[in-house]
């Protein structure tokens, strides 16, 4: 892939340059050198020597913005940061006099490229007041009123994330349509490159563990958790511990993670279990798969029941389910179907003999 192999991503990104600013500023001379030098040099040192005529020629000190930046990974990063560090001995004279690198993550986070970085900025996700106030904007100018609701709703659906928080406001004033569900399906830009994250063997690692539970995530290196956060994955707080994000993501993460499993399971029709409002019905759900185990039942291991929902409990907290269920299977072969098959509440769980 040209992103990760530094002969094809690094020349690609020479090339985007050279295009910038022929369109931008009206500018031919450094395209036509370009043209007649770029067989002269490798990948590893193409992108140095660009900038470095570029800012000979140039009349101005140069500052160079290179967006998405982080869509580089392996080797076309590490060269793109080597070269930077070559050249910035250079500067102003024969080098640009700053370069800001945007992506979703800090890429320079240590080796040889860290020396020269002055600073690292962050756009953290609005308060709920500035969410709020943001679409009272759109009310303001338009006249169109939001529903009572509405605005609480879209908070605890972004907390705050800034492209969600836009995403969602134009699904409800523009397309008129479910804004939650829609966007879910849509599989956005800003939701393609959250899932292309979780592929990601540190991302992976902090997601599986916070999935299953406190013990696995004790083992995780706090500078994995660190980058997730950085993701926007995550929150991490003394209150209320690591947690995913928000609903939006609290939904896509953990489907994406089962997507694979999910497609080979077959006879997946939903209608007998899904509420008109598209909500699981959970207890008719579980009441029917208390039916298919009694007569499908294979050997399992017995939980205990108070281990069972103290674990149900730390894990709704944890992801911040606002429901749990407890599924409980009796391997006793002497108890008969009629007492394995059960239900009631305990502590606030609902649990579910099988």
């Amino acid at each position: 892939m040209a992103r990760s192999d530094a002969t094809q991503g690094v020349p690609a990104l020479c090339d985007a340059i050279v295009e910038s600013i022929e369109l931008y500023l009206g500018k031919s001379d450094l395209g036509a050198w370009y043209k007649t030098e770029k067989k002269e040099f490798n990948a590893q040192s193409l992108l140095t020597a660009l900038l470095t005529h570029w800012s000979q020629i140039s009349a101005k000190p140069t500052v160079l913005l290179l967006d998405e930046v982080d869509a580089l990974v392996g080797d076309a990063l590490i060269s793109l940061l080597r070269q930077i560090r070559a050249g910035y001995a250079q500067r102003p004279e024969a080098f640009p006099q700053s370069i800001v690198l945007y992506g979703v993550r800090d890429v320079i986070t240590g080796g040889s490229a860290f020396n020269i970085k002055a600073k690292s900025l962050r756009m953290g996700n609005f308060s709920q007041q500035e969410t709020i106030d943001l679409l009272q904007q759109h009310t303001t100018e338009t006249g169109q009123v939001f529903e009572p609701g509405v605005l609480d709703e879209l908070w605890l659906d972004s907390k705050g994330q800034p492209w969600l928080v836009n995403a969602l406001a134009h699904q409800l004033t523009w397309e008129c349509r479910p804004a939650r569900e829609t966007l879910i399906y849509s599989r956005a830009t800003h939701l393609d490159q959250l899932i292309d994250k979780l592929k990601e063997p540190r991302v992976h690692s902090v997601i599986s563990a916070m999935l299953s539970g406190d013990e696995e995530l004790m083992q995780i290196n706090p500078h994995d958790i660190e980058y997730v956060q950085d993701l926007g994955l995550i929150d991490v707080s003394r209150s209320s511990g690591i947690k995913i994000s928000n609903r939006i993501y609290q939904e896509v993460i953990p489907r994406e993670l089962v997507w694979s499993t999910q497609m080979m399971i077959s006879n997946q029709e939903q209608v007998w279990y899904i509420t008109p409002d598209r909500h699981i019905d959970t207890p008719k759900l579980l009441a029917a798969f208390q039916q298919f185990f009694r007569e499908l039942s294979i050997p399992v291991q017995r939980i205990v029941l108070q281990e069972g929902i103290t674990q149900t409990q730390g894990y709704a907290h944890q992801v911040g389910a606002t429901e749990a269920h407890l599924i409980i299977f009796d391997r006793n072969p002497n108890t008969t179907w009629r007492k394995k098959i059960w239900r009631k509440v305990v502590d606030g769980v609902p649990v579910w003999g099988c």
